[in-house]
């Protein structure tokens, strides 16, 4: 988990401190990206902080913002070759395969095009950097 905050920290406590500032990060996190109700919560965290020693400012700590992962590692470009082997040319046509076959909401079409496109780019650097084509040479 990537550091939320500057080190000052005390050395007495500092497992329990670095625990309490990244559950501190992710309730944060939740209250302003999701309109949790999670305040109390964030009081007692933040008291348990001042308690153990913490240092530094309370409001320094960036709150978390979690997102979603729709795809396990590799489902995706499997995804992408099955529809392309079914004959599908676009990524909005593949996205919109992606999307009836995972039985998600239409209205996630154009985000899963964006995926489509970042992973063929992606695929295609990788193919490049290890000295292979991924297009056929016409």
């Amino acid at each position: 988990m990537p550091r939320v905050a500057p080190i000052v920290r005390s050395t007495r406590y500092e497992h329990a401190i670095n625990a309490l500032v990244a559950k501190r990060a992710e309730i944060s996190g939740a209250i302003r990206f999701n309109g949790a109700n999670l305040v109390h919560q964030l009081h007692h965290i933040d008291a348990v902080l001042l308690i153990l020693g913490y240092k530094g400012d309370l409001a320094q700590i960036t709150p978390l913002r979690r997102h979603a992962t729709r795809f396990r590692k590799g489902e995706l470009y499997r995804l992408i070759l099955k529809c392309e082997a079914e004959g599908s040319k676009a990524n909005k046509e593949t996205a919109q395969r992606i999307v009836q076959m995972k039985g998600w909401e239409p209205s996630l079409v154009e985000r899963i095009r964006q995926c489509v496109n970042t992973a063929k780019v992606r695929r295609r650097r990788k193919a490049k950097a290890v000295g292979h084509d991924s297009r056929p040479q016409e």
